[in-house]
């Protein structure tokens, strides 16, 4: 729309000429319903206020063509206007004949089945643009009253029997009583007697009633009614006086399957009238997408976009890659040639020159057609990086002007247009003009479209103008603001390319064409002598710019193409070094993830042997004390637990050096806050670790690391303090006291992973045991624990038993039980305690 809030005759003679309309045909060719169609068929542009409303309207199509491209377009056929016949049942006691009814039906079941694909795309829609999603909100299928009509109506437009179980009835009753007739009048037809009156053996209807074809002697032998008669009068259709009472009752039975069927049709339009403003909205709603839907599909069969939308020129604008709509539609992708259509903030005008059907006009066409596009809302054939402005007026002054019944020439009708689109012409207009001042003197003609193109200027107007004349081309290259272009053309080929070339003069090349045509060598000859000496130069010069310009662009396309090819291989050497880093890292993890499990199977195995050793040691006491009284028994070889932990220990630090170094950032520790109970980060350990025991001198460090293993570490190998439970009260001990020390007897330590403390019986009396365990037990609960660990061995049992004894009789002990034979077996027992 303009300005002023309405499509003027001039805009509407614009569209005409740039064969909108012929676009708009093409869009409603997609559309599935009649309203949709009838909407897109009398599409306008709308005007530059509408920005905000256009740009969402370019989303949602962009949106609904993926759609469409992925899952396929929404089942829309079938859907009729049931506006009228809505209209129609307005009034109670109003309804709808049957053959109206399945037109009805037809649309319900077509509501089913977009509401089966809108459940079948939900998902998809909902990621894709949310006014989309919106487009398909509020569109019922009304299930019920489709199957009420599926239950009444038949095909053959006819009310079903088991529309009503009165109908029913009375169907029922009709045929018997046919039947009742049909047997009566076939006894008259097979009377023997009666032969001799009967014209034909069968039985026919008039005036709705069963009647016998008679000859005229029937008379006094068959007593009965005349409804009819043949046209010779030889034959009467009579109905004998004894099928009269049951034709008469059929007649009654007749009339009420009428009435019966007239209540179902009300009764159906009862419902019908109730639905109805959901209808009309559902009905608006696929309307609506359908118009949506042919928008997507006819952009997809164009390969458009939806690029940035500006109300006004503003910075300048840029139609990239532009093709015009019609060819699009209807030509081979690789046969449309792209044009590029720039206004930068400065420049106003372009005049596009060169040889005939080179693609001036089609030039012209396309930055209007695109517009105007726009303006109704519809997806264009533009790249997506394109910036295109809502000109508030698209005026045009393109082809023959030449108008016999007004006595205009061809000259005159042009310069009238011209002088139309003048007076209306702003700062918020584009304006197309084709060949101007065309049709007069070339030097006349030339200067008034100079003197045209500068009052357009003056007024900051948007205009493209094609153009033959030399001297509008030097205005063109010298006017600051106004580009001249050319459109490119291949002399040795002699064919058009298509394609503008920013920043020369095109040449008509009237000459050559003539001269590829046939014409003889002198006639060129001579009629190059009579061009003008000042126009051979610019023609010369016009052709030595546009081959450097040509030159120009073909090293350009190959620098852009090297450009291309080293961003590849980069992106390429990038990805494989990406992919060689992780392979790197994947060996890595994977030989570490092996030596920590064999370190972890060493482990749990020293743990057995460990703890056999200490039950062998016990049993060995127990024994020897038991026979010392009878002989003298030889010392026990001396078993060093401290030996085989430090000989494991040793062999692990082997092991882990095996493991490829994990790099890891130092932090700032504060040794002031780090205590027993710290979690912290140990060099080369994967998992945290729990501090045991810190030396007074703070020169060595004892932590428990993963699977119960516990190693004295300098704080050079401490990377971080990890967040966790607060530490409880150091344990300092003196180096010169020693290394720590092993577990003792009757000591509680920290037990194997997983659980928080343990005991040590071994060589224990189950007396002694009574005094320990209770007090650790306590003290595991106020410490919050779950879970201990008691070690006892294995010997002779007893120690086992009464450990077990004493633990049940806690109040705080729930569970005993003793863990898997890798980790201890019968030697531990395992209490979950009570919360």
């Amino acid at each position: 729309m303009s300005r002023a809030g309405s499509w003027s005759a001039l805009e509407n003679s614009a569209a005409r000429i740039l064969e909108l309309d012929k676009v708009l045909a093409l869009v409603a060719e997609h559309a599935l319903t009649l309203p949709g169609r009838q909407a897109l068929l009398a599409l306008h542009p709308a005007s530059p206020e509408a920005l905000a409303g256009l740009r969402v309207s370019l989303k949602e199509t962009a949106a609904c063509m993926v759609l469409v491209r992925e899952c396929g377009p929404a089942p829309l056929s079938g859907i009729a206007d049931l506006y009228p016949f809505l209209e129609k049942i307005r009034f109670p006691e109003s309804w709808l004949s049957p053959r109206e009814l399945l037109v009805v039906a037809a649309t319900f079941a077509g509501l089913e089945r977009v509401g089966a694909y809108r459940q079948q795309v939900s998902e998809r829609v909902a990621g894709l643009f949310q006014p989309l999603a919106e487009a398909f909100d509020g569109i019922e299928s009304f299930a019920p009253l489709s199957r009420l009509l599926e239950s009444c109506i038949g095909g053959d437009e006819e009310i079903l029997d088991g529309a009503s179980l009165e109908l029913e009835e009375i169907r029922r009753r009709i045929a018997s009583t046919r039947q009742q007739i049909d047997s009566r009048l076939h006894a008259v037809l097979g009377d023997p007697e009666l032969q001799s009156y009967i014209q034909d053996h069968l039985v026919t209807i008039r005036n709705q009633r069963y009647v016998l074809p008679l000859r005229t002697n029937f008379r006094g032998a068959i007593p009965g009614i005349i409804h009819d008669h043949s046209r010779s009068r030889q034959t009467f259709f009579v109905e004998p006086l004894e099928s009269v009472s049951l034709n008469n009752h059929l007649a009654l039975l007749l009339q009420d399957e009428k009435q019966e069927e007239l209540n179902i049709l009300r009764r159906i339009a009862d419902r019908l009238r109730q639905a109805a403003p959901a209808v009309r909205l559902t009905l608006e709603k696929i309307f609506a997408l359908d118009q949506l839907q042919a928008k997507a599909l006819f952009g997809a069969r164009i390969r458009a976009e939806a690029p940035e939308l500006t109300a006004t020129r503003g910075a300048g604008f840029s139609l990239r890659q532009a093709r015009h709509p019609l060819l699009a539609a209807t030509l081979p992708a690789a046969r449309v040639v792209p044009v590029d259509i720039d206004f930068p903030a400065t420049r106003y005008g372009l005049v596009i020159s060169g040889a005939n059907t080179g693609g001036k006009t089609v030039t012209l066409k396309t930055a209007g057609l695109i517009i105007l596009m726009a303006r109704c809302g519809l997806l264009l054939p533009v790249a997506a990086d394109s910036r295109v402005p809502l000109f508030s007026q698209v005026l045009a002054a393109i082809g023959d002007g030449q108008d016999l019944s007004a006595s205009l020439s061809t000259f005159s009708g042009h310069l009238l247009a011209v002088k139309a689109i003048l007076e209306k012409a702003d700062a918020d207009s584009l304006v197309l003009l084709d060949e101007l001042g065309v049709g007069t003197d070339p030097k006349e003609g030339a200067a008034l479209a100079q003197a045209i193109l500068h009052e357009l200027k003056s007024r900051r107007t948007t205009f493209m103008v094609t153009t033959h004349y030399n001297d509008v081309k030097s205005y063109a290259y010298e006017e600051e603001g106004v580009s001249s272009v050319a459109v490119a053309f291949d002399p040795a080929t002699m064919k058009p390319l298509y394609h503008l070339q920013y920043g020369v003069p095109g040449l008509s090349n009237a000459l050559l064409i003539a001269r590829n045509l046939g014409f003889s060598p002198g006639l060129i000859e001579r009629a190059r002598e009579l061009v003008g000496e000042s126009e051979s130069r610019t023609a010369t010069l016009a052709a030595r710019l546009e081959k450097r310009l040509a030159h120009s662009e073909r090293h350009e396309k190959e620098l852009l193409a090297l450009k291309q090819q080293a961003r590849i291989a980069g992106q390429r050497q990038a990805r494989l070094a990406a992919e060689l880093e992780a392979e790197k890292e994947k060996i890595a993890n994977q030989a570490r993830e092996q030596v920590a499990a064999l370190v972890r199977e060493a482990r749990q195995k020293f743990k057995v042997r460990l703890a056999e050793l200490e039950a062998a040691k016990i049993d060995y006491e127990t024994a020897r004390q038991k026979l010392s009284s009878a002989a003298v028994v030889a010392p026990p070889p001396e078993i060093s637990l401290g030996r085989w932990r430090g000989a494991f220990n040793q062999t692990r630090a082997e092991v882990e050096q095996l493991l490829p170094a994990v790099e890891r950032e130092r932090a700032e520790i504060d040794w002031s806050k780090l205590g027993v109970g710290a979690r912290v980060m140990v060099a080369g350990q994967v998992k945290p670790a729990q501090v045991l025991a810190l030396e007074k001198s703070g020169q060595r460090i004892t932590v428990l690391l993963e699977g119960n293993l516990r190693v004295t570490l300098s704080p050079e190998r401490i990377l971080r303090h990890l967040p966790g439970p607060a530490p409880v009260t150091a344990v300092k001990i003196s180096r010169a006291a020693g290394d720590l020390a092993e577990d003792q007897p009757g000591k509680a330590r920290l037990g194997a992973a997983g659980v928080g403390r343990v005991l040590n019986l071994v060589g224990k009396r189950v007396e002694e045991a009574a005094e320990l365990l209770p007090s650790f037990i306590d003290q595991a609960v106020l410490a919050g624990e779950t879970q201990v660990e008691i070690i006892h061995g294995h010997g002779t049992g007893r120690l086992r038993q009464g450990v077990w004894e004493i633990l049940l009789g806690l109040p705080w002990v729930g569970k005993c039980f003793h863990p898997e034979a890798a980790a201890g077996g019968a030697a531990i027992t395992v209490v979950e305690l009570k919360g």
